[in-house]
């Protein structure tokens, strides 16, 4: 599922832009509200497997030697006996020879029906539903240039994001994901930099290609193809004052949990690649009602995970090189963005996500006064209710 937050204001402080232009606009808005956005999760939903246990009653037939009762003995003897118009001997030696010589026997061999109940294991997929999820992330970021601007200027930021997410299947693997909601970035000291923001996103996840299909979605790697239109407005604190309206296409392709090591971790039933890589290439354009706003970008991007022996947690190493090209800003405009980033995520239940990451980042610009770096570390906490 891919829902990026896509912010950006005019280029107010370069030569000939207007005073008014200059308060209304932080050049670099667009990249400081990516950076401070957790990286997404962009693993299929794919069909899930259960084990079912049934059971069934079998009849069979088979053969056993049973003993023959004394009494039945003593009625076959005397039913041969009736034929030849014999008498039935009296003493018990003359009726044991009586039987040998007949062939009457103590015990015999007989078929007989009988039944067993017979229990299977059978893998069955789940049936795929929709699903409605609402979620609520906080985070506290400490950036040391928390403006991206060429002078470092570190902050406190604190963010928090609310979602509604309905996930529709389509088909066998595919998927139509819709998503609203709020999310806000409160300063503690730039606090002219903050601002809110109503974010709406729809997204369709093709599964292309199951390259390695396995019994749970850890032990399978997929590529998937996410054509995604999104809507950012973005207003200043408190919903006001309005600054910019974003409207943006993408399409991404990703090969998700690529095995790197061969070795399979977790529990019964939850198994995953003990290390294992993401990989996404992606390109959107932006459109604005701010036209020097709209431009195109292109990412390429990457990650390693690790499924540690501790229930639950797993550590990632990631980057991405990114380009974007403005075609409507004056005098021109293009970036080369590199990010390199170490995180750790703890899952105790379905419900809660903690997570902490580093954050190193190098932003350079045609437009000298928009080159920055800087570095962020931040923890956050993820809620997540399905219903």
């Amino acid at each position: 599922m891919r829902c990026t937050f896509i912010l950006l204001g005019s280029i107010a402080a370069l030569a000939g832009y207007s005073t008014a232009a200059i308060a209304q606009v932080d050049p670099n808005l667009q990249v400081r509200i990516e950076n401070l956005t957790p990286p997404k999760d962009r693993k299929p939903d794919l069909p899930q497997t259960e084990v079912v246990t049934k059971t069934r009653v079998q009849t069979y037939t088979t053969t056993e030697t049973v003993a023959v009762p004394p009494a039945e003995r003593r009625r076959r003897l005397q039913k041969i006996l009736a034929e030849k118009q014999l008498m039935l001997p009296a003493d018990a030696e003359a009726v044991q020879r009586a039987y040998e010589t007949y062939g009457i026997k103590d015990h015999e061999t007989r078929k007989v029906q009988k039944k067993k109940v017979i229990t299977e294991h059978v893998v069955t997929s789940k049936p795929r539903e929709t699903t409605v999820t609402a979620s609520v992330s906080t985070q506290s970021v400490f950036d040391n240039n928390a403006s991206k601007t060429p002078i470092q200027v570190g902050d406190t930021v604190f963010g928090t994001t609310g979602l509604l997410t309905v996930n529709i299947p389509v088909g066998l693997a595919d998927s139509f994901i819709l998503q609203s909601g709020v999310s806000d970035q409160r300063y503690a000291r730039l606090f002219t930099k903050n601002v809110d923001i109503l974010v709406n996103n729809a997204t369709y996840n093709q599964v292309l290609d199951l390259v390695v299909p396995g019994k749970t979605s850890g032990t399978t790697t997929s590529d998937v193809m996410s054509y995604s239109v999104a809507s950012s407005t973005v207003y200043g604190s408190g919903f006001s004052p309005y600054q910019v309206e974003l409207f943006t296409p993408s399409v991404a392709w990703a090969r998700n949990n690529q095995d790197l090591a061969g070795t399979i971790c977790g529990p019964k039933g939850q198994e995953a690649f003990c290390l294992a890589g993401t990989f996404v290439a992606e390109g959107e354009f932006t459109f604005s009602d701010i036209a020097s706003q709209q431009n195109f970008s292109s990412r390429l991007s990457g990650s390693v995970t690790w499924q540690t022996p501790v229930t639950g947690l797993t550590t990632s190493a990631g980057g991405y090189v990114q380009g974007r090209h403005f075609t409507d800003f004056p005098g021109g405009r293009d970036d080369l963005i590199l990010q390199a980033s170490a995180r750790a995520d703890w899952t105790p239940n379905s419900y809660v996500q903690l997570s902490g990451v580093l954050q190193g980042t190098q932003q350079f610009s045609t437009v000298k006064i928009l080159r920055w770096n800087g570095f962020a570390v931040y923890p956050y906490v993820r809620l997540k209710v399905q219903f």
